[in-house]
């Protein structure tokens, strides 16, 4: 019986610090939450930044500016379109440019998932017409775009179109 005695003196001093010890976790707990609000807030800027940028990028593309197109693209840039015979790079996607007139185009139901710290794929919904090379174009397509942040911008790492029955 001695044994037990102090057993039980050592449970009703610990038993306090528990209780404050398990209280103080909740609220961390708690607390640990509100940061991911913030971090929504968060997304939706960079969804409504990467958004913004592909309505220029098509912009830019559908006026042939080749500098301002450029000026969104990464470095090692490539893009794999519905009817490509491969991967190409940034390159072959301003000759591209040359034979594409792009009359007019429609881009909705964005959506950002993040792939890393400074990186996210977008994906959305185009219908796009014009003419390639003299013949008519018009598509359907849903895009996957990997957008990654250099610096302070964000520039396109990688474009997937896939055509839309």
């Amino acid at each position: 019986m001695r044994a037990a005695f102090p057993r039980r003196n050592l449970l009703n001093r610990l038993l306090p610090i528990f209780v404050v010890l398990s209280v103080s976790f909740g609220a961390l707990a708690q607390d640990s939450k509100a940061p991911a609000k913030g971090a929504s807030n968060h997304d939706s800027s960079i969804a409504s930044a990467l958004e913004t940028k592909i309505r220029k990028s098509w912009e830019d593309y559908q006026k042939r500016d080749k500098r301002a197109f450029t000026a969104s693209l990464a470095p090692d840039f490539a893009e794999v379109t519905n009817d490509a015979e491969g991967i190409f790079g940034k390159d072959t996607e301003l000759s591209e440019m040359d034979q594409f007139a792009l009359s007019k185009f429609d881009l909705k139901d964005f959506k950002l998932r993040h792939a890393g710290h400074d990186s996210a794929l977008v994906t959305y919904t185009s219908e796009y017409s014009g003419t390639y090379a003299g013949s008519p174009v018009q598509m359907k397509a849903v895009y996957g775009e990997v957008w990654v942040k250099s610096g302070t911008d964000w520039k396109q790492l990688w474009v997937q179109e896939t055509k839309i029955k």
